[in-house]
């Protein structure tokens, strides 16, 4: 098990790498709970991890995809809702499904209004896909209820976060944002599954 460390202040170490070649802002960021290291992208005005997710929580709130970490390393946890706000770093935000469109917009017109995957897909996914950004995104699948694990290679699913309709109430709205090869639009589902991967933005 991951040990945790209390009260670490975040460090984002931008590297100040410019691909010129991609025209992307790449860096690093270490989770100060656990020392993982995270390459991150930024798209825009936006900062991404460039990876999924990894800080593992002492529950069943997170999971390695079929229970096998033979996937842990290119796709890292699987989540549920109970678990987001605990694995989630100082500094670091959920996706709202607002970030989420504007990444979209910015890839697709990047793209010329083709397929967004040709933009920030992992090329080991979609094989024409640039991966302009280095947003590397993988097809890490989802998990149900009973632990049923499915869509591993086939396709991605990431939660985001928005607030309920009352700008009063402090609950929070959890929905899955899915990306599949080949498919004409991206899915905002507010059915999700029990399990789904993570990115996150830079707190502004």
């Amino acid at each position: 098990m991951i040990m945790q460390k209390e009260d670490a202040v975040p460090a984002v170490a931008t590297s100040g790498e410019l691909d010129k070649k991609a025209s992307v802002e790449t860096g690093t960021f270490v989770d100060p709970r656990d020392e993982v290291e995270y390459k991150t992208c930024k798209i825009g005005k936006q900062v991404w991890l460039a990876e999924n997710l990894k800080f593992e929580l002492n529950s069943r709130d997170c999971v390695a995809y079929d229970d096998d970490y033979q996937y842990f390393d290119k796709y890292g946890y699987l989540y549920t809702k109970k678990g987001l706000e605990r694995a989630i770093p100082d500094g670091w935000h959920i996706p709202t499904e607002q970030e989420w469109e504007t990444l979209i917009r910015f890839a697709k017109k990047d793209a010329r209004c083709k397929d967004v995957l040709q933009v920030i897909a992992s090329n080991e996914w979609v094989k024409s896909s640039s991966d302009r950004y280095g947003f590397s995104m993988m097809l890490g699948g989802m998990g149900d209820s009973d632990d049923y694990f499915d869509l591993i290679d086939i396709s991605a699913h990431f939660w985001y976060v928005d607030k309920f309709n009352n700008p009063l109430s402090h609950d929070k709205f959890y929905g899955c944002v899915r990306f599949e090869d080949g498919a004409d639009e991206i899915d905002f589902d507010d059915d999700v599954p029990e399990y789904a991967s993570v990115r996150l933005v830079k707190d502004a």
